[in-house]
């Protein structure tokens, strides 16, 4: 018996000393038979308040635990419509997000996971996964020669974009809630370091463009070791630590992971990399997807694996987060090149480049360990 529930049995029986309420044995009995029942029935105040305060921490750890580095699906990834949930479940809206596609190009594991469903959903092929911070994605129009239970890493081709879906451009739906919910969609964007479109209309860009930290214009970005552009293999690059599945050239891998420790330090999550190396069958669909706005395949920066695109707030000039980097990545070697710039010949926020270590004499050097 809790002592909330004893109080109540005391303070009822208590009241048999007052005859103008019980003033026979009849009347105790019932007294006591309600008190029994209080027992059975009541939850004391402090239970109700350490379930309701066990309830918020775990959504507010949900909340804390959700990701916001993951691979891209697609390289290059352009949000064209954004998450619109309705207000209420049977309404309209845009539980999810659309993204720019073209039919046949590779659909990338965002994280390591499992498949969860590969089939039809109202006549349109869908890839549904399970990801290993168990929150459930599917993508439409997509298709997967992988069965139900086969696990997959980050990065790795799971699938390809079909045709077909609800925009009126081929595009990817991307849809996302966690598991243990009923199906509560949540933005998935952020899962990515993005919530809104990469390409901001010009109304939105600042009249002036915060200057760096002394920062050079020049990109180091190249050809080295005999490889060509977009045909570097694996064992020659090194993986993000902060950005799983995202490749790169070792010493570059080295001073980003470094320069992601501190944009953590200062905004609470890693920077946010949606796209790293490009092989040249990746550059060849971009090409495809983004016309003009992409590099000649076989001339990218991505295809050296010295280039990123970036999420978390730096992919829109002036947020403090692009003027952090504009100030601080010089000193960890990467660079946002003149080209790139606000006032450069194609504006891109989000694209960055690594030419190495500035030493104290401004000079470029090699990393230090």
């Amino acid at each position: 018996m809790t002592h909330f529930a004893f109080d109540r049995l005391r303070l009822l029986l208590h009241l048999r000393t007052r005859r103008s309420s019980l003033g026979s044995p009849q009347s105790l009995l019932l007294a006591v038979i309600i008190a029994a029942a209080l027992v059975l029935t009541s939850t004391p105040p402090t239970a109700s308040a350490a379930s309701g305060a066990a309830s918020t921490r775990t959504q507010v750890s949900l909340q804390r635990s959700a990701p916001t580095n993951w691979v891209t699906p697609v390289p290059a990834m352009e949000i064209i419509e954004a998450f619109d949930p309705p207000d209420k479940p049977w309404l309209k809206g845009h539980r999810g997000i659309d993204v720019l596609a073209v039919v046949g190009e590779p659909l990338r594991a965002p994280t390591e996971g499992t498949i969860r469903f590969a089939g039809t959903v109202a006549g349109t092929a869908t890839v549904s996964i399970l990801t290993e911070s168990d929150h459930v994605l599917t993508f439409q129009p997509a298709a997967t020669s992988l069965k139900k239970g086969e696990g997959f890493a980050a990065g790795e081709k799971i699938g390809t974009v079909g045709s077909g879906g609800h925009c009126q451009r081929s595009c990817l739906h991307i849809g996302a809630w966690p598991a243990a919910s009923d199906q509560r969609y949540v933005d998935p964007g952020k899962f990515f370091g993005q919530e809104q479109s990469a390409l901001l209309p010009l109304s939105r860009k600042p009249a002036k463009e915060p200057k760096g930290g002394g920062d050079s214009a020049t990109s180091g970005a190249g050809a080295w070791g005999g490889h060509s552009n977009g045909q570097i293999p694996a064992s020659a690059m090194c993986q993000l630590e902060s950005a799983p599945g995202q490749m790169l050239r070792c010493d570059a891998q080295a001073a980003f992971d470094r320069l992601s420790t501190a944009f953590e330090a200062r905004f609470g999550a890693p920077i946010s990399v949606t796209d790293a190396y490009r092989d040249y069958a990746t550059q060849v669909i971009l090409k495809r997807r983004k016309g003009r706005m992409a590099a000649t395949p076989g001339t990218s920066n991505h295809g050296w694996a010295l280039a990123v695109d970036l999420g978390s707030g730096i992919n829109s000039f002036g947020t403090a987060q692009h003027q952090w980097m504009r100030a601080n990545a010089p000193k960890f070697g990467w660079i946002h090149p003149g080209w790139a710039r606000q006032t450069g010949s194609l504006p891109e926020p989000w694209h960055w480049e690594f030419y190495g270590v500035l030493s104290v004499a401004g000079r470029a050097g090699p990393l230090r360990p």
